[in-house]
């Protein structure tokens, strides 16, 4: 067996991509979700994580969770490797012959110095899985995903007169949480009276294990991040409070020269960050494919068939009636398409042989089940379950106006989008997020970022925040970044700045960093 998934041609392969792998360590274990090896005997499988803080270590096992119905004990060949967010690869373990029984497992270390290399990274690992014995198996893919919770905190710690402040002399500033029962995070500073530094200090109070990290940097008259210190810390829960010092200790004397610029109007002004887990955790399979032998080699020839047909040149008179039916049959294609899209349009505004009607502040609208099933997963599942909509052919909307719910309706339908303007197409991403069309995700993000303006681009980022979309989110960071002076001075940022906190703080982290 290879290492690179790139060489694997039959047997079973696992994907398993862990988000959030930076605040694992509080967790006992992470836990992929159970899958099912068809190719190996139906066998089904687990892998778990073990993240082992004090010893700066996971411990990643492989285990067989079936009950032995199909075949009591199975001999594999198997390798595992994992990647990170910045594309390095390691092979953790490779092994031949090994034999599971029901409830059997493998396990492999690896090992880190330091937990803040996983900061802000992800992890995957993949494990290849073959039978030993020389026999060719139909290729199985599976692609999972485990997402742990965490919660960010922001804050601007600023402590006035800071070249007076007296040796011995204590602050504390509170990173704040919109959660309930969250942990309580204070950043201590006291001023030394022998050293005469200031140093810092984190204290936790919490009810249970937490892993956290706490990064803090100074912030320069100029708008620039100096001396960004990033440390992670671990809270057990046999004390309810618990202090650690932070490495980051500040020079009194240097920081008080009026020439450094250190101190904006005598003024210590440091931007403290913090990650922490929220002990939340969800795994689910992403994806399966199962490909045979001749299924690969029937594709590879249709694809190399569509290349060539799809090349044509210029060597020839032939060749350019190739061309020319080429030409043709595309345009045929495209009106095809076109008349279509009129036909499914025209089925919709003619409302025949409708089967569901759609409730939204007064008015009606009346679809077609198989429809809205084949276009959305959420009516797809809504539909398929003994809900009360499904009982009474009736869905109530209630956070959506009528003409929004008729152009989401005539998508649908259609794929045609209608006179969209801004506010019409913020109304519909919010739509096309809770029913989950990515192909009207799309068209709206697509059309928010191409009419972004300075009295707008705040109200597209809160959106691009709260739908999860990094594309309409980036490019609102850098319309935001070339008009900087403009934005930050205007109404719409001070306004976005009292609703939105850590989003605000999170921008003006990234331009400082920009600046630098």
């Amino acid at each position: 067996m290879s290492s690179d998934s790139s060489d694997i041609n039959n047997g079973f392969h696992f994907i398993w991509d862990i988000e959030n792998i930076d605040i694992s360590f509080y967790e006992e274990s992470i836990a992929s979700p159970t899958f099912v090896a068809d190719n190996l005997n139906q066998t089904e499988w687990c892998m778990n994580l073990y993240p082992l803080i004090k010893e700066d270590s996971f411990m990643l096992v492989l285990s067989r969770t079936d009950s032995g119905g199909t075949i009591k004990s199975i001999i594999i060949d198997f390798i595992l490797y994992m990647s990170f967010s910045n594309g390095k690869k390691d092979v953790l373990t490779e092994k031949k012959k090994v034999e599971f029984e029901c409830g059997s497992s493998q396990s492999v270390y690896w090992i880190y110095h330091l937990a803040k290399i996983l900061y802000e990274g992800d992890l995957t690992v993949y494990c290849d899985m073959q039978k030993s014995e020389e026999v060719t198996l139909p290729y199985i893919c599976c692609s999972a995903r485990t997402f742990i919770g965490k919660e960010q905190r922001y804050g601007v710690w600023k402590i006035p007169n800071f070249r007076q402040l007296s040796p011995g002399g204590k602050k504390k500033f509170t990173l704040c949480s919109t959660l309930k029962n969250a942990p309580q995070i204070d950043i201590l500073g006291r001023l030394s009276k022998k050293t005469k530094s200031f140093h810092v200090e984190v204290q936790v109070t919490h009810n249970k294990p937490i892993f956290i990290f706490i990064k803090i940097s100074l912030l320069q008259a100029n708008g620039n991040l100096k001396w960004p210190t990033l440390e992670g810390f671990s809270f057990d829960n046999f004390t309810s409070s618990q202090i650690y010092e932070f490495p980051l200790v500040l020079k009194h004397g240097y920081l008080s020269r009026k020439s450094s610029g250190l101190l904006p109007n005598g003024t210590l002004t440091l931007l403290c960050e913090l990650r922490v887990s929220n002990g939340t955790q969800y795994s689910e399979v992403s994806e399966s494919s199962y490909v045979i032998e001749s299924y690969c080699k029937l594709m590879h020839r249709e694809i190399s068939k569509n290349l060539f047909e799809g090349l044509p040149t210029v060597t020839g008179p032939k060749d350019t009636v190739k061309t020319q039916q080429i030409s043709r049959n595309s345009m045929e294609s495209n009106n095809t398409l076109q008349t279509l899209k009129q036909d499914l349009r025209n089925f919709y505004t003619q409302k025949k042989h409708c089967d569901i009607t759609l409730q939204v502040e007064n008015e009606s609208f009346s679809a077609h089940r198989s429809i809205l099933c084949s276009r959305s997963p959420v009516f797809s599942s809504m539909f398929d379950h003994d809900m009360k909509e499904t009982v009474n052919k009736k869905v109530e909307i209630v956070d959506m106006d009528a003409d929004t719910l008729d152009q989401f309706l005539l998508f649908l339908y259609s794929e045609t989008l209608e006179d969209l303007q801004w506010n019409r197409a913020t109304k519909l991403l919010y739509a096309a997020n809770k029913y989950q069309v990515e192909s009207l995700k799309k068209e709206c993000s697509s059309f928010l970022m191409s009419h972004l303006s300075l009295p707008n681009v705040c109200e597209a980022l809160v959106l691009a925040d709260l739908h999860q979309d990094e594309q309409l989110r980036t490019r609102c960071q850098d319309y935001i970044f070339e008009n900087a002076s403009e934005i930050f001075s205007s109404k719409e940022w001070e306004i976005f700045t009292v609703g939105n906190p850590l989003l605000s703080a999170k921008m003006l982290q990234g331009y400082f960093s920009m600046k630098k």
